[in-house]
């Protein structure tokens, strides 16, 4: 499984949120990115100053994602 990567910063995004109201991701985001991690989202929405709320918050480390599934290739004669 690929880790989810902040498209503003690049650096790994392993927090899942959604924000409060709706209109504020569309005010700071402007179809720019894709994905983006709260730091980079608070700096944003601060920038423009918008005041929003984070709600459905969750985290998964890396340590807790299954290990991916091993493929074997043919080897070639």
């Amino acid at each position: 499984m690929v880790t989810p990567i902040c498209d503003k910063c690049r650096r790994r995004n392993v927090v899942s949120f959604q924000v409060e109201p709706k209109d504020a991701w569309r005010t700071v985001v402007l179809n720019r990115w894709r994905a983006i991690c709260p730091s980079c989202f608070d700096a944003e929405a601060e920038h423009a100053g918008v005041r929003y709320r984070f709600v459905g918050v969750g985290a998964l480390s890396w340590s807790d994602r299954p290990e991916p599934a091993r493929r074997y290739a043919r080897k070639r004669r």
